[in-house]
């Protein structure tokens, strides 16, 4: 009942409820099932959310926040590299325009961390918008000169 009058997620979001994740593709009165990125089917008792979290990375959208996250080696000038993430998601065919760019800039142990924030037009081309803004990422990086580095 829960679940049905309060709506922590309803068809068509992206949820992570647990372990599992996924869109949420129909609600009965006992359970929801989710569409997970492998394409299998979750079937998820409404119980789950009085012992998990639920996240809903779009809560009603048609769009949801895609992250790319990119590691350099330290001493590396930032700018151009902020610059760069900034154009390759500007320039994605699959940009959202009404929302945000955001790239955001973290010291970590071996280097520098980037990650790179943009929606896509439509949820559904949330992984091939990450695999664009990652492979373009990359391919900038390496025309700077700098080479990623695993963290």
């Amino acid at each position: 009942m829960v679940a049905i009058f309060e709506r922590p997620y309803r068809p068509g979001d992206w949820v992570s409820i647990g372990a599992d994740r996924g869109e949420v593709t129909a609600i009965g009165l006992r359970s929801v099932k989710i569409k997970t990125e492998d394409n299998s089917t979750v079937v998820v008792p409404h119980g789950k959310i009085w012992t998990h979290n639920v996240n809903n990375a779009n809560d009603g959208e048609r769009t949801l926040m895609c992250v790319a996250s990119f590691y350099v080696g330290p001493n590396q000038d930032e700018s151009p590299v902020q610059e760069m993430l900034y154009n390759v998601a500007l320039t994605s065919a699959y940009l959202s325009y009404e929302h945000p760019v955001l790239v955001e800039v973290s010291s970590y142990d071996l280097g520098t961390h980037y990650t790179l924030r943009a929606f896509p037009f439509d949820m559904r081309d949330q992984f091939h918008f990450i695999s664009d803004l990652t492979q373009r990422g990359k391919q900038g990086l390496q025309h700077l000169g700098i080479t990623q580095v695993t963290r």
